[in-house]
């Protein structure tokens, strides 16, 4: 009986493992679609520096990457200022929809302000 306790419990911990990684690999190449939707229209020297960028952006959920790595790609890779000014009143719509921003965010907003003044 222990003998049986001590093999479903291995099998167990096998299947977790496995479980984990799957959800690991599903995250990474929902993220990887992300990033190709985002960078699209990019050069391919800009599509390096963003996905250079990317790397240290953490993925919660969908909804929360696409939206920093669109806020890099702003900062980063400014469009023309036509288009530019429709994106800036489109943000300032969504950052009222959402008054509070992460800690995390908050580090990546003031950071691109930073970058996007010099």
């Amino acid at each position: 009986m222990v003998d049986k306790l001590d093999e479903m419990e291995n099998k167990l911990n096998e299947q977790i493992e496995k479980n984990v990684a799957l959800n690991r690999r599903l995250a990474e190449s929902v993220a990887d679609v992300i990033f190709a939707d985002v960078a699209e229209g990019l050069a391919l020297s800009q599509k390096d520096k963003l996905a250079a960028l990317a790397e240290n952006v953490e993925f919660d959920s969908e909804d929360t990457y696409r939206e920093k790595l669109v806020t890099l790609r702003e900062s980063y890779f400014p469009t023309n200022a036509g288009t530019q000014k429709d994106d800036s009143e489109h943000i300032s719509e969504e950052v009222e929809e959402t008054p509070q921003v992460s800690s995390l965010m908050e580090s990546y907003l003031q950071t691109l302000g930073r970058v996007a003044k010099k």
